[in-house]
């Protein structure tokens, strides 16, 4: 290879069509060269045809390669607009399968978009666009090519995205090296940006497309997830995410690093904060994970949100409705979001809107479905700005802002009087009387999340990186229509409601300790503050009774759980050594200090009881350590230890202390932290047609943390017990043929606990270790513009909590299957998607765990639903 530009300087100065090209002196094989003008390229050459072409991963970026045995003959004239590089061909065609133009996204962190297309009938036009700036580019040519070698500047507050193969209708040859395959990077599993092979964890990458491809059938983030991540439990269709966990522990929810998670668990939504319009990707580490903090115990889920695209100005808009197909009375829904992005000299900015409403839900049976914490009847609305302003080349500040607000209205609620039919029966929705009101506090579920940010990042600050955060959060929620509670042990009809305000930042600084960064160590401190509470609103029995049931006035309110103050300071190291191209070493330690303060407070429930308040804190040192080795550049195996840290929930503990207990802080029992030891080992495949994983988890701890229905009360109780939870997972994408993919998921995982600390273990319950899930998927290019996909959900049975006597009825296995299609119309997208295609009844894993001693939970799934959208870019 001969190279015949050492460099090329890339200024906004750079007046295109007038001044030569800049290179340094030439050596001996270096051939100088001169731009010149179309009309000169077009009398002197005949037409070059380009028959190929490639993008190629470097250790600098990526390579562009146009594939002609004339490559010589090939003279670019170049220019730059905002953030693009482009270069003009003059006197060449495209000359590839099917006449298609080439364009690839994201093909490595800093690069936004490559496209290469036919300008005119003999202009061939290059486009590379940065994420933050204009690439820095070098050209080359060899006997068979014209390669344009790019290094991007990334900006690292922008998490980098997710690394895209060409997809069957933009590659224009199948045929690829080694080198070829993008590298995926991530930012979740170690605070920095890593190629995942690198990572000695398991991760799960879920991209934009994917997150569109899957908001066709629901806007459930929850169920997205357990879709598409191996260690998630199967959907459950709620609002709320208890039942929702990973690897039988709980979730850590952020969103572009900020958590979405308070210890106040009591209608836990972290993952129903944010509309999937508003995401870019997300990024899953499964297994304890200390790095960002507590209650990782089970994995973190990050919530990636969209981020400018470097053109000028680039507009999506997305308009929808869907409905039921069993039923179409009272179904019909619509969706709207639109979507701005720019970028003006050193600024940038993203700003987006969408509004989802739904109506009934009906399963296969063509009933409604009661499900009294589901989506049905709601509005949804959320609003995303993200401002972001290059300070300098190695400087970025950028503040975010998400709003989002679910809000139900439902004329339906479960009926309670399937509780007394003997026998297990399905949920019955219920039609209020005409004119029920509620006065004085909210009919429906309604959520609230508010977050703000501010991201400075520095990345050579006296040879290190440095990325400093300051975030504040505001959520709230309320609990739906009033119950009749006056036969409980509330002895009131009540409805609840609560929140959380969080307030933190996080500092952390990646210093490297030689020159060519193979060691390297993260340290850094995190700080946030919390206040929690919750109350029953009362309401006054004799107009409940004169009304007949109509009308819900309040007239009190209960402390249920009283404002505590939660507090978490972490101090962390993180080191990490390539010690050679194949085998890379990370570990690390982080020092967490919880702190909790209460004030004394009465109980709600009878009969009710004084408690005593006052301040706690608790210390715990948390390890990991890594190993990953590369036998090739496509084989990596991977094994790691890593613990796990959190506190349980308090506010379940204070809202119903045990009999005799009087201070609640000094029982050790029920708020004592638990702390987690994760094994786990895998393996990972990646190839031109192929990726594939596989691994094995072990955890344990002393104090763990689970819950038991307790049927005298009719709530779930906190049980700390010694408790071990394993399983094997594995995922697989095959690109069989130009056009074609398919793959899959497995997970099985199994967990007890010996909750009388008598060396008996017994089965944890179904919702915590929920029974094999798999997951399959086969996806056509059908024709140009056309793709198709069948997606299969497949839960399995499980009966040994039965038959330990920890649940009341066995689990029962169930099928879904989807299907999903895109069809260009016009300058956009009509989008297709049929949920239960088959329409086949089934009762989700939460229904059935609740069936026996709850029958008014046992909801259905929903039957088969149509949704039909259409999205245009512009």
């Amino acid at each position: 290879m001969k190279s015949w530009q050492q460099k090329e300087i890339i200024s906004a100065s750079l007046v295109f069509s007038c001044i030569s090209l800049l290179v340094q002196p030439a050596v001996a094989e270096t051939k100088s060269y001169h731009a010149i003008s179309s009309t000169q390229l077009m009398a002197q050459q005949s037409v070059v045809k380009v028959t190929g072409v490639k993008v190629n991963s470097t250790d600098k970026g990526i390579e562009v390669l146009l594939e002609t045995p004339q490559a010589e003959a090939l003279q670019p004239v170049t220019k730059t607009e905002a953030n693009s590089y482009i270069a003009d061909i003059p006197n060449a065609v495209l000359a590839l399968p099917e006449d298609k133009d080439f364009s690839v996204s994201n093909p490595v962190a800093g690069i936004v978009s490559v496209s290469v297309t036919q300008a005119d009938a003999n202009t061939i036009r290059v486009v590379v666009t940065g994420e933050s700036q204009v690439p820095t580019v070098e050209l080359f040519d060899s006997e068979q090519s014209l390669i344009f070698s790019l290094t991007p500047v990334v900006s690292t507050t922008q998490a980098p995205t997710q690394p895209s193969q060409p997809t069957s209708e933009e590659t224009p040859d199948a045929t690829t090296s080694e080198s070829d395959s993008s590298i995926e990077l991530v930012v979740t599993a170690t605070r920095t940006e890593e190629d995942i092979q690198n990572v000695p964890r398991s991760v799960t990458v879920i991209t934009r497309e994917q997150i569109e491809d899957q908001a066709r059938l629901s806007t459930n983030l929850a169920d997205i997830l357990a879709k598409t991540v191996p260690g998630f439990g199967s959907p459950i269709s709620r609002t709320d995410t208890f039942g929702q966990n990973l690897r039988g522990r709980n979730i850590s929810v952020l969103i572009d690093g900020v958590p979405q998670n308070g210890n106040l668990q009591s209608f836990s939504a972290q993952l129903t904060t944010i509309d999937p319009s508003a995401i870019e990707r997300i990024e899953v580490v499964r297994g304890p994970n200390a790095i960002y903090g507590g209650q990782a115990t089970g994995g973190v889920v990050n919530i990636i949100t969209k981020r400018p695209s470097g053109q000028k100005l680039t507009s999506t808009t997305n308009i929808g409705l869907d409905t039921s197909l069993t039923r179409s009375e009272d179904s019909f829904g619509y969706n709207l979001s639109h979507q701005i992005a720019g970028t003006e000299g050193k600024f940038d900015y993203t700003v987006g809107f969408s509004l989802v409403t739904t109506a009934g839900f009906y399963d296969a049976e063509g009933d409604r479905i009661a499900n009294f914490a589901g989506d049905n009847d709601s509005t949804k609305i959320n609003a995303l700005a993200k401002i972001g302003v290059e300070l300098s080349p190695e400087q970025r500040l950028q503040f975010t802002f998400n709003h989002f607000n679910q809000q139900q209205n439902s004329d339906f609620i479960s009926d309670p009087a399937v509780d007394d039919i003997p026998g297990i029966q399905k949920s019955r929705a219920l039609k209020l009387p005409e004119g029920t009101t509620v006065i004085g506090a909210d009919q429906g579920i309604s959520i609230t999340n508010t977050l703000l940010s501010l991201n400075y990042n520095n990345d050579n600050i006296f040879g290190s990186k440095l990325q400093a955060q300051a975030y504040y959060r505001n959520y709230n929620f309320a609990g739906g229509i009033p119950d009749d509670n006056r036969g409980g042990s509330l002895r009131a009809i009540t409805d609840s409601e609560g929140g959380t305000e969080q307030l933190g930042g996080r500092l952390q600084v990646e210093t490297p300790f030689n020159s060519q960064k193979t060691v390297s160590l993260l340290w850094g401190v995190d700080y946030q503050n919390e206040r929690s509470s919750q109350k029953f609103n009362i309401f006054d029995p004799g107009e409940f009774d004169a009304s007949g049931g109509r009308i819900f006035r309040k007239i009190e309110e209960r402390v249920f759980v009283p404002d505590y103050d939660f507090r978490e300071l972490g101090v962390f190291g993180q080191l990490q050594w390539d010690v050679s191209d194949s085998l890379r070493l990370s570990g690390g330690l982080r020092y967490v200090n919880i702190g909790v303060s209460l004030d004394d407070y009465i109980t709600a429930d009878f009969p009710r009881r004084n408690i005593q308040g006052g301040d706690r804190s608790f210390g715990s040192t948390v390890f990991n350590g890594g190993i990953v080795y590369k036998f090739t550049p496509e084989v990596s195996v991977f094994a790691s230890f890593a613990q796990g840290f959190s506190v349980p929930d308090l506010g379940r503990v204070f809202r119903r202390p045990p009999a005799g207990v009087v201070n609640i802080l000094n029982s050790l029992q029920l708020t004592e932290p638990q702390k987690v030891d994760n094994y786990e080992i895998g393996i990972r495949g990646q190839w031109d047609n192929v990726q594939a994983s596989l691994s094995g988890f072990y955890n344990y701890s002393d104090l763990g943390s689970a819950f038991n229905f307790n049927r005298s009360t009719d709530f779930l109780e906190t049980v700390r017990a010694p408790q071990k939870v394993y399983g094997i997972e594995a995922a697989v994408d095959v690109q069989p043929t130009e056009g074609w993919r398919v793959g899959g998921t497995a997970t099985w995982i199994e967990g007890e606990n010996d909750a009388n600390n008598d060396g008996e273990y017994l089965a944890l319950n179904s919702i915590t270790v929920p029974p094999l899930k798999l997951t399959a998927y086969v996806e056509n290019q059908t024709l140009k513009g056309w793709r198709n996909r069948l997606q299969l959900l497949y839960s399995g049975d499980r009966d040994r909590a039965f038959e330990d006597g920890v649940e009341d009825g066995k689990i029962s296995s169930f099928v879904t299957v989807d299907y999903i299609s895109s069809i260009k119309i016009g300058q956009g997208e009509l989008q297709i998607g049929i949920q239960n295609l088959f329409n086949n009844q089934y009762f989700p894993v939460y229904s059935q765990y609740f069936a026996p001693f709850f029958d008014s939970a046992n909801y259905a799934g929903q039957g088969r639903t149509l949704s039909v959208g259409y999205r245009i870019i512009w």
